[in-house]
């Protein structure tokens, strides 16, 4: 008996060990897929890809994909709307505008927070869709003022990725605004380290020219820009999400139609935040790690790498 117990006491570690090592080792990730519809000129959601369709890599191994799913669940949204003074009125009409544009393809069972940048938004409920459209419809009519020059995307967006603590599978924060931030106190490291970490995915739209009054005179558009036009770390934040700032100019908006490519462009969007696939992996993670992931017979398939949007790293998972 002496000899049993310590034996038992043995395999009950080992057993309890393999369970947890399993459990951090298997995570769950967002991944949306598009294509692009020429006879319609219309983006749809790719929903028909299974487990044996999907390839990943985690640093240099091969993962396994255990399971494919799409999901059609409630999801939250994070919205923050950019009102610094470097924000001008017309770019806020729009923000507010394409916020309410995106807003229109809520469901019921999503739900939503809302931020403004240099503002401390108050701790309550998440918002129903109806609710988010007032507390637009408020903003429209009464901006907020800036209390001082500064604009501080990168404390917006840690308010907006706490307030979705506890995380949920297909969390997302939807920045309008600039991509540029001063003032604040957090850091783009800390940033994207929280946002991949909770798995959150990162959209954002601009309204401002990106490339205005940096571009030297007689540039050659055959040419690769200057290395030091760089993206702001913003955008790479988004990009590490695997998403994008996306960028519209006012002037821009202004030509016969554009509006509404962009409403059509939230819609698309709005459609991959409603319904994901819930992808379950296997890996081996110990800390960042780059995630790669490839569709079988893409071409075939006409789905270009551009949009199949997934996050680029991946943090060791929480025990389930």
């Amino acid at each position: 008996m002496s000899i049993l117990r310590p034996l038992l006491t043995l395999w009950a570690l080992f057993v309890a060990s393999c369970s947890l090592s399993a459990q951090e080792n298997t995570c769950e990730v967002p991944l949306v897929v598009t294509r692009f519809i020429a006879s319609s000129g219309t983006v749809k959601l790719v929903k028909n890809l299974t487990r044996r369709d999907l390839a990943i890599t985690v640093g240099d191994v091969a993962g396994a994909v255990e399971n494919a799913a799409v999901d059609a669940g409630g999801k939250r949204v994070a919205l923050i709307l950019d009102t610094s003074r470097k924000v001008p009125k017309d770019e806020w009409k729009l923000e507010t505008e394409m916020a309410l544009s995106l807003i229109r393809h809520a469901r019921p069972e999503d739900r939503f927070a809302i931020f403004v940048t240099g503002v401390n938004s108050p701790i309550g409920p998440l918002l129903s869709a109806d609710g988010v459209r007032k507390r637009l419809g408020e903003l429209v009519s009464a901006r907020p003022d800036a209390s001082d020059e500064s604009e501080r995307i990168y404390d917006a967006l840690l308010m907006a990725t706490k307030r979705l603590e506890p995380p949920e599978f297909g969390d997302a924060v939807f920045l309008f605004g600039h991509p540029e931030d001063s003032g604040s106190n957090a850091s783009p490291e800390q940033i994207q380290e929280i946002i991949l970490k909770n798995r959150v995915r990162f959209y954002a739209m601009s309204f401002t020219d990106p490339l205005k009054g940096k571009l030297p005179p007689g540039l050659n558009p055959n040419k690769p820009l200057s290395a030091t036009l760089s993206q702001e770390p913003a955008d790479k934040i988004s990009h590490a999400t695997g998403y994008f700032f996306s960028f519209h100019s006012v002037d821009n908006l202004k030509y016969p139609g554009q509006m509404t490519l962009l409403k059509g462009f939230l819609a698309d969007l709005y459609a991959g935040i409603a319904e994901p696939y819930r992808l379950k992996i296997s890996a081996n993670i110990t800390d960042k790690t780059a995630l790669n992931l490839v569709i079988g017979n893409a071409e075939s398939r006409n789905i270009r790498q551009s949009d199949v949007h997934y996050p680029r790293y991946i943090y060791p998972c929480p025990a389930r």
